[in-house]
Parts: C-alpha cells; structure tokens; sequence
C-alpha cells in the first residue's frame, strides 16, 4: 500500500507546514505528495515524500481533490491499493495499513479509522502521549454500520458550525482500479469533498445537494461522477478499528464549515464552465471571476490557522 497526499498553503500559515513533518514523520507507508505553490516558492523538500511532485501556479481554491488526482498517476503502477490522507492526521497503531489491506480484500473502500482525536494547540510528541486523550468524533462509516443511513441525517440536520461527530475525512483507502478509474470528485471549491465522496458511497445524493447547497448545475456536474462511484462501490465498504490524531492548526469554528456552502452558493458558480485543468494539473479560472476570487482568498484567511 502507498499513501497519497496534498500539500498548498495560499496564506503562508506556518502550522501548515509543520503539522506536515510531523504526518510524513509518523508515516510507516510510502507517500506521493503533490505540492502546488501560488508564487513559485515551494516549501516541501526531497526528503518530505517518496515521491514528490511540485507544480506552481493555479487558482486560490479547495485544490486537494484536485491535487490528489494527479498523485495518483505517480503511485507505482505493481502497488493494488492506495490511501489518501490528510497531511494533518497521525495514527495511533503502526499497523493501520495492513489491517486496511486486509479489509480490501473483502471490501473496496475503507474509512481508515474508528476514533478520532481532535488535538489542541500543543506541540505533537508522539503517539504514547495522546493514549488517553479522550475521543471527539468517530468513523461516519462505523456509525453507519452500527444506526443506519440515519446518522447522515445527524451532519444534514445540524446548524452548528462546529465538529460533526461523524468526520468524513481524514483517511480512506481503496483498491486501485476504483480510486484510478474514478478518481475524487474534485470541483469542491471551498472544501466538501470527503463528504460528497461520502455521500455518493451511500447512494445519498440528494443529501449532497441539500448540504452543499449545489446548484442545478453543480448537482449535474457532480452527479455524472457520483452516480458511477456509487455504481462502482457497490456497497462494500467497512472501517478500521483504531484511532488517528488530527493535528491542531485554528479553532474549527474559524473553517465555517456549514455556512461556507451556502455562501458559495450566492456567487452562482459553474464547474463546467468557470473551471480547467491547467497544463499542470491544479484548477485554473477558466474566466475571471474577480468577486468569488476575492470571496475564497478571504475564506482562507479568515481561517487563522496558526492562531
């Protein structure tokens, strides 16, 4: 098994960075990551992945679905399953990957968890400090399993901006035809994806479109992927038993994960026809959008990452 991961960092947040030498230092699997810099200034070295893949230049977007993607095609063609993780996340048992494969051997897909730990502003140390850290949210996937689909309607019906119970990111893995032949859906422009993925795994598109807030024409442009994704899934999908640390960087209130979507949603955005791949692979305007432009910078600002 290889992990894939992406790595951008538009305002320059130190916390970025270093929660990343942290994730690749705890790392007991081969890692592609793809760093995109807006400026030309790149901040990972050789030696911060097995394979590294730096491209400059790109709009000032949700780029990690889209830079996953291109990880993928760099992943040794002899490896059969592929993880991609956020480069925040540290897991607590080294043998995370091994039990995963084994699950894929039954099943194509697998959330990479069970427990997760939100940790506060304090330095990482190592996995043995965090032991009896209490737990603050839990696999989506084994809440499924244990209550039913009616665990999605708990994220849908919550107006809180504050951490959901049941994350959706953070890990997953998959046997590699269904991750090549389908890649992320990766036209979330202000983040969303892990649940859009999620959504579609589960056949719960209209769940999608009511959280984030799609248009007629962000539910058509995502549904041609989500539709084949589910097709492709075919329900078997399971979890990992074991916990991983999400590294602190800004209070998650700052994210305003809820409300962001329905802000979104005001600027009438066009996937089709407002989007392209660049010659190197990140998300470039395919028009000029000053005002959406200035609406995404600000919303990575206004996280505050390193506060």
């Amino acid at each position: 098994m290889w992990a894939i991961t992406s790595y951008y960092n538009p305002i320059r947040y130190k916390r970025r960075l270093s929660n990343y030498k942290i994730f690749r230092a705890n790392l007991a699997v081969p890692l592609v990551t793809v760093e995109l810099s807006f400026d030309g200034h790149f901040e990972l070295t050789r030696n911060d992945a097995d394979i590294l893949i730096q491209i400059s230049g790109g709009a000032v977007l949700w780029q990690k679905e889209r830079l996953l993607n291109v990880a993928i095609k760099s992943v040794p063609q002899n490896v059969s399953h592929i993880a991609w993780l956020d480069c925040d996340a540290v897991f607590e048992k080294p043998d995370w990957a091994d039990n995963a494969k084994q699950k894929l051997c039954k099943f194509n897909i697998v959330q990479l968890f069970s427990d997760l730990v939100d940790l506060g502003p304090e330095n990482f140390q190592s996995n043995v400090k965090h032991r009896d850290v209490r737990s603050t949210g839990h696999s989506i996937v084994g809440a499924i399993n244990s209550d039913g689909l009616k665990q999605l309607d708990v994220t849908v019906e919550s107006g809180k901006d504050i951490r959901q119970p049941f994350p959706t990111g953070m890990g997953w893995a998959a046997r590699r035809e269904i991750i090549e032949d389908h890649g992320l859906y990766d036209a979330m422009i202000i983040g969303g994806g892990d649940w859009a993925m999620v959504c579609a795994i589960y056949g719960q598109f209209e769940k999608a479109v009511q959280l984030l807030h799609l248009s007629k024409c962000r539910q058509e442009h995502y549904l041609r992927w989500a539709r084949a994704y589910h097709k492709e899934v075919g329900g078997k999908i399971e979890n990992v038993s074991g916990r991983i640390f999400h590294l602190w960087h800004g209070n998650f209130i700052n994210r305003n994960s809820r409300d962001r979507h329905r802000l979104l949603a005001g600027f009438d955005f066009d996937p089709g026809g407002d989007l392209r791949i660049g010659s190197n692979g990140a998300w470039q305007w395919a028009r000029p959008q000053p005002d959406l432009e200035d609406f995404l910078r600000n919303y990575f600002i206004r996280r505050a990452e390193d506060n």
